[in-house]
């Protein structure tokens, strides 16, 4: 299985190096033109980027003071290849995973489709951006874990006392979100009398929060209503289109509840413009009476609505959360998109931040394990696994 998929890998780099050999390098774009595309993105950020602050506290960057020193590495790219590279590093200072650029083709192609039953953007087609796309090589990424199984998993840890979830994605592999769900509760179903379910959710970047609530759904007694809130720099062109364009409900950044300023980060009151309540039900439906106990796996990878799962069991006793501290930045809305007029490039930047009911800020605190493992990898044996481990010897199963 090893030498077929290595022998996979190979073809597909030959294949990527005849086709890209003769890659056209004329109709660069000039240094003025890259200059000004990042005094563009530079500017939105400055405007409307939610986790200045938090990334000053968390990783001591001050990513606005950068500005001289980004715009000599952006004048110092060679090509478009290396503009890309350099503007993509630059953002990634940000360090937030909802802001980016889109850099390959494949995501350019998925988030059009996303947005196409939607008017919120109307430059997905635009010729300069779809040539782009056309023109970007792609980049090849052997993950270190390619042997490693990354399909939804439902098997028994220990033979009739503990059970196992496996969701790589908040999202289905094949398609159907109602076939995972269907799989998932007939497993639950049948283990409903197991001492303990394990829902092993590490390496999971998000997806849809209706997936993790689906499985909820069925585990919960009574509906659960989870209250926050999401407050925007709405004074920024780009986000009060963003947010006019969702019909966004929101009130002046004043009215947010005294209970909630305490914790809230302080900026909020002189950067942000506006909130918006951030509330929902989970209901409860058709109950699997599961009776045993329930263990979350995280690691630092868990963001974005895998992350909104963490913060669920965290905030609720859903289940003991055991790994790493996760990646964080729940609860929000999709990131904003825009377009770079000379490049034809499309950035993504995260539209707002999310406060949880007592005003903390996910993104800056995360979601932090009821019991931390330091090596919590997930492994291709049970038996090797250090977050398994830990289950176990909660259960007292030896």
């Amino acid at each position: 299985m090893k030498r077929k998929v290595l022998f996979t890998i190979i073809i597909f780099i030959f294949v990527i190096f005849l086709g890209t050999r003769f890659y056209n390098k004329s109709d660069q774009l000039s240094t003025k033109e890259k200059v000004s595309d990042f005094k563009y993105v530079y500017n939105i950020i400055k405007d409307g980027y939610p986790y200045l602050d938090v990334n000053m506290r968390r990783n001591n960057i001050n990513w606005l003071d950068n500005k001289d020193k980004y715009l000599k590495r952006i004048k110092d790219t060679k090509n478009d290849e290396e503009f890309i590279e350099e503007l993509s590093s630059i953002l990634s200072d940000l360090g937030n995973r909802h802001t980016e650029v889109i850099d390959n083709k494949n995501r350019y192609e998925l988030f059009k489709k996303s947005y196409s039953n939607n008017n919120w953007y109307d430059f997905l087609d635009d010729k300069k951006v779809v040539d782009r796309y056309n023109s970007i090589r792609p980049k090849i990424k052997i993950s270190k874990d390619i042997f490693l199984k990354k399909e939804l998993t439902l098997k028994d840890i220990v033979k009739d006392e503990v059970g196992y979830i496996y969701l790589p994605s908040m999202a289905s592999r094949n398609g159907s979100t109602d076939k995972d769900l269907n799989m998932i509760w007939d497993y639950i179903n049948a283990s409903r009398k197991y001492k303990a379910l394990i829902i092993d959710i590490r390496g999971n970047l998000g997806g849809s929060d209706s997936y993790w609530q689906g499985i909820v759904s069925r585990l919960i007694k009574n509906d659960t209503i989870i209250n926050g809130y999401r407050v925007y720099r709405n004074s920024s062109k780009i986000v009060k289109k963003y947010t006019n364009v969702r019909n966004i409900g929101l009130k002046p950044i004043e009215k947010l509840p005294q209970s909630i300023l305490i914790n809230a980060p302080q900026e909020i009151f002189n950067d942000f413009s506006d909130f918006e309540e951030a509330s929902y039900t989970i209901k409860a439906k058709d109950n699997l009476n599961f009776e045993g106990n329930i263990y979350l796996l995280i690691d630092d990878k868990v963001y974005s609505s895998s992350e909104s799962f963490s913060m669920f069991c965290k905030e609720t006793n859903f289940a003991t959360l055991i790994g790493k501290t996760t990646g964080g930045d729940g609860r929000g809305l999709d990131p904003i998109l825009f377009k770079l007029k000379n490049s034809g490039l499309i950035v993504r930047m995260a539209s707002g931040m999310y406060l949880n009911k007592d005003g903390i800020c996910d993104e800056e605190f995360k979601t932090t394990p009821d019991f931390k493992v330091k090596n919590c990898e997930r492994t291709r044996d049970f038996k090797d696994d250090n977050c398994i481990k830990k289950v176990l010897e909660l259960e007292n199963i030896s």
